[in-house]
């Protein structure tokens, strides 16, 4: 509507400007106090002239959404399901198997421990019950760890959703309306029961390893790696381990 208002009033202009060429100015005048006029309509609406679309949650819940074959075992008798495609939903913290039958849920804190293969590079990737462990503030933890590294000092990944809500101006018309569920990863190691969130920078790393420390940080500036970097913190702990072992 507010855009034919505009059409309407720019083609006004154009004719009496065409049949009295010197009214030209305070033409332009009138028409740009009728704009000032409407100037408090948002943005969206002075250009369309219609509802805007409500935003959308985008993204999913799940640690991979394709399903995956896969060995589950229970804490109920460590009984294990073996066999059966599954994906896991962290959101909910429910485990979604595929059977004969259809799709059975299968929640969290009924599973010890499951180890889906890669459907790309065809590897193993295990996982255990968080709960097994308590955080540096003694809380028991829900979901669960995928093991990077196993040995004396293991690497454990969590991810958890993080959601980025709308950031949309309605006043100027930017950005995003829609809401979004996003990834986010956290890296630990435990001493027994108690886990620790593994520090960000390399010097600290570096200081967890004990005695081994000096070697770690040898190791780590010989070939170049960054605790930022999950590859190369991957490689720290395969290498302390096996020094470990070694001893």
């Amino acid at each position: 509507m507010y855009k034919i208002s505009v059409v309407f009033i720019l083609t006004v202009f154009s004719v009496k400007s065409f049949g009295q060429a010197q009214s030209a100015l305070p033409n332009q005048i009138r028409a740009s106090q009728t704009l000032d006029n409407i100037s408090y309509l948002q943005t969206g609406e002075l250009l369309y002239g219609i509802p805007q679309p409500e935003g959308k949650v985008i993204g999913d819940t799940y640690l991979n959404t394709n399903w995956l074959n896969s060995t589950i075992m229970l804490y109920e008798k460590e009984k294990l399901l073996e066999g059966y495609p599954l994906r896991y939903d962290i959101g909910l913290d429910e485990l979604e198997i595929k059977g004969p039958k259809g799709v059975k849920v299968l929640r969290g804190d009924k599973v010890k421990s499951f180890v889906m293969l890669d459907s790309i590079t065809k590897k193993p990737l295990y996982y255990i019950n968080a709960k097994e462990f308590k955080n540096e503030d003694n809380v028991t933890l829900t979901g669960f760890f995928q093991v990077l590294s196993d040995g004396p000092k293991p690497l454990f990944k969590k991810t958890s959703i993080k959601v980025k809500k709308s950031d949309y101006n309605v006043q100027f018309d930017v950005g995003s309306r829609d809401e979004k569920l996003l990834r986010k990863y956290d890296y630990f190691t435990t001493d027994g029961e108690r886990v620790n969130e593994i520090p960000s920078s390399n010097k600290k790393l570096h200081l967890i390893f004990g005695d081994k420390s000096k070697e770690i940080e040898d190791f780590a500036k010989a070939n170049n790696l960054n605790a930022k970097n999950e590859h190369h913190l991957k490689a720290l702990f395969e290498h302390y381990n096996q020094l470990v072992q070694k001893s």
